[in-house]
């Protein structure tokens, strides 16, 4: 484009051919150049003006004034424009009000320095991403190279218990239980601290029974409470549907953490857990909770703090009763993802009270209430079924075993994908326990072989993942690949007995 003479000379003089291309500064130096054109056209109007009568003079002048008045204005609202973008400017824009070109030449530098800023955003992205990748892989690692051990310690743990050991036996093995279950915890919520920091945290909507889920927490808190002679009473409004929808792992999270931390923290007295109805829509139904204890209380100026990541009471809080700090951070977290905030009162010395509401969607199902027994590992003959344990760890194959003939289940084990292929393929199995991370073949890659594999029996073949591994696209992805269910190292042996017998017998137990 052909731009004015007095504009095209100012910008060979200041602006370089290559920043010509930009569109942005094209489309403003039109703009520039048929403003000099229509003061040039005015400029000739003004000449003309001499020679025509004293009233249009006047009148070609007034419309002069105006023009002018506006290019004024216009350079001066450019200025606030870029003054309100860039305050560290102003001085550099300001020193001449009519030179367009100081302002072409600043805006071009602005260009320059957006471009530039873009770029350094686009590259942190890059970084970042890269960063959480390896974060989650190296806490996915972790959790399995860590769990894998605790599995083996918890799991002879329990089996230990079933061989009648004699009383100062038991009492060691009650104290490597503990022990192994209180580092469990500690693990546990490092890790969903980190899934929740990380925005890796997914609810599920299933149908459970809220009474039966508050009731099994309470009975497996119960032997911690009554180690310290402490009872832990359940009430429970009967308006409270049997059946409601919502994510049962992670309400039972809250509960459980809720309840042991009550537990913890009393000497002498009780826990008191409360579930009542608030109100009910065809819709939803709003439920208040409560824990309260007997126990040592909050003062009132920690209150505050207590929510706060890796944060206790006081420091003698943590070396008296243990804990990462991270319990309360992470129902918190959790509640505030639900729709819901966790509140507290508390009586210094005399115990305190966490309480909160959940609006959770109605279910059209009814289960029906029934008592549950204390825990007990089952015991039942499941003769008869015979199962393929994928497994490369040979404690954890040992314990599995040990299990197995509990159960009077026949087993045969694979110690990595490949053996695993080709035992399905040469054995009738009802059913196949997978680990995730083995040599030679993985379990998703083994677990997506199997289903491909021609005849239809392979694709019906029940798959459960068994693996040390917390992570939740883990857990996605096992049943992206085809598996059936997921039990997660260290396993309860109660669950595992339940598994295997849905999905072998097909009955729930």
């Amino acid at each position: 484009m052909e731009y004015h003479n007095i504009l095209s000379k100012q910008i060979k003089k200041f602006i370089p051919d290559h920043d010509l291309n930009d569109e942005a500064l094209q489309k403003f130096l039109e703009s520039v150049s048929n403003s000099y054109n229509s003061f040039e056209k005015s400029k000739k109007l003004s000449e003309h003006a001499f020679t025509v009568s004293e009233r249009e003079y006047q009148e070609v002048n007034s419309f002069l004034l105006k023009e002018n008045e506006i290019k004024h204005k216009s350079i001066s609202e450019i200025k606030k424009a870029i003054s309100a973008l860039t305050p560290d400017a102003v001085a550099d824009v300001h020193q001449s009000d009519d030179d367009l070109i100081t302002i072409i030449k600043f805006l071009q530098l602005q260009i320059e320095k957006a471009k530039e800023l873009e770029a350094q955003l686009i590259e942190s992205k890059d970084v970042a991403e890269k960063a959480a990748m390896t974060k989650a892989q190296f806490l996915s690692t972790m959790s399995h190279e860590i769990r894998t051990p605790m599995n083996a310690v918890i799991g002879f743990t329990h089996l230990l218990q079933q061989l009648n050991p004699r009383e100062d036996q038991m009492e060691y093995i009650k104290m490597l239980k503990f022990s192994a279950e209180n580092l469990l915890v500690l693990i546990n919520d490092i890790l969903d601290f980190s899934k929740i920091e990380a925005g890796r945290i997914e609810f599920e909507e299933a149908d459970f029974n809220l009474k039966e889920l508050i009731s099994n927490i309470r009975l497996a808190l119960l032997q911690k409470a009554s180690e310290k002679d402490i009872q832990i009473k359940l009430f429970i409004d009967e308006d409270l549907p049997t059946a409601i929808k919502g994510d049962p792992v992670r309400l039972g999270q809250i509960l459980t953490n809720l309840i042991s931390n009550a537990v913890k923290f009393t000497k002498a007295g009780k826990v008191t857990i409360t579930a009542s109805l608030t109100s009910k829509t065809d819709s939803i139904t709003t439920i208040d909770f409560e824990v309260t204890d007997t126990g040592i209380g909050i003062e009132p100026e920690k209150i505050d703090h207590i929510f706060e990541s890796f944060t206790q009471a006081s420091s003698a809080t943590t070396r008296k009763f243990g804990g990462t700090g991270l319990g309360l951070t992470i129902t918190r977290r959790l509640l505030e993802l639900m729709g819901s905030q966790i509140k507290v009162r508390s009586e210094f010395g005399r115990g305190s009270t966490f309480y909160f509401s959940l609006d959770m969607k109605n279910s059209e199902k009814n289960f029906a209430d029934h008592k549950n027994n204390e825990y007990n590992v089952e015991t039942k003959s499941l003769k008869g079924v015979k199962l393929l344990i994928a497994e490369d760890n040979q404690i954890n194959v040992i314990l599995a075993k040990q299990y197995m003939r509990l159960w009077d289940i026949e087993c045969d084990v694979a110690e990595n994908g490949e053996i695993a292929l080709m035992l399905v393929q040469n054995s009738d199995y009802d059913m196949v326990l997978m680990d995730l991370q083995m040599p030679e073949m993985d379990g998703y890659q083994t677990t997506t072989a199997i289903r491909n594999l021609p005849d239809e029996k392979y694709k019906k073949l029940p798959i459960v993942a068994l693996t040390a591994s917390a992570m939740l696209d883990i857990k996605d992805q096992a049943f992206i690949v085809g598996m059936n269910d997921y039990i997660s190292k260290p396993f309860n042996p109660d669950e595992l007995y339940r598994k295997i017998a849905q999905y072998t017998r097909g009955a729930e137990v």
